[in-house]
């Protein structure tokens, strides 16, 4: 491989965990907001 390709790959690698690692955290912080959610409008029936 050239050093071009190297180039690439790396900073492929890079993106995709940086996408999913703030993928990761909205999904977990999103979860959170619609339990959160859910849980006030099970207060707000009784």
């Amino acid at each position: 491989m050239n050093s071009a390709t190297v180039i690439w790959i790396v900073l492929f690698g890079i993106s995709a965990l940086l996408f999913f690692g703030v993928a990761a955290v909205i999904a977990v912080v999103g979860f959170k907001d619609l339990r959160d959610l859910l849980s006030k409008s099970e207060e707000k029936k009784q």
